[in-house]
């Protein structure tokens, strides 16, 4: 299987189940990473809101809730996130941590998603893709590496 990103966010992409109907007020997993996909790399602001906020589910709670409450607030008995969705929350952590994602990332952003698709494709053995996540997570993860050299010797 391709290992390309392109190929995979498209793939992802097709695996995302329609997100259902929330209750008013109501934030739903599958809706934020469905538009996330198709919306690409986030500008600085209001853009990042959402990705943040899955940033904090997984690094925080450690899991990816179904629905969430209109501040974020998780709930401890809601049910999870499909693991489609999980794989689209990465794919769309990646999209974020690629280089172009912020030039030379001087506000961490890049490193931030980045961090978090790690930690996603390591708490989740049955993720759809994981292989292809995680060499793409390995790859964007040396090019930081190899940045921050050739910035450092600068």
């Amino acid at each position: 299987m391709s290992t390309e990103p392109a190929e995979i966010i498209a793939l992802v992409a097709a695996l995302q189940p329609a997100a259902a109907a929330t209750a008013e007020g109501q934030i739903s997993s599958a809706a934020v990473v469905s538009a996330r996909l198709t919306a690409g790399i986030a500008a600085p602001g209001e853009e990042r809101d959402e990705i943040n906020e899955l940033c904090r589910q997984i690094d925080v709670f450690k899991r990816l809730q179904a629905d969430y409450s209109a501040d974020w607030k998780p709930d401890k008995d809601a049910p999870l996130a499909v693991p489609e969705v999980v794989a689209g929350a990465t794919c769309v952590l990646l999209i974020n941590a690629e280089p172009a994602a912020t030039g030379s990332d001087g506000d961490g952003w890049a490193l931030k998603c980045l961090n978090s698709a790690l930690k996603v494709i390591e708490q989740n053995e049955q993720l759809p893709m994981r292989a292809e996540l995680n060499d793409w997570a390995q790859r964007s993860f040396s090019a930081a590496v190899t940045r921050a050299g050739s910035e450092a010797a600068q």
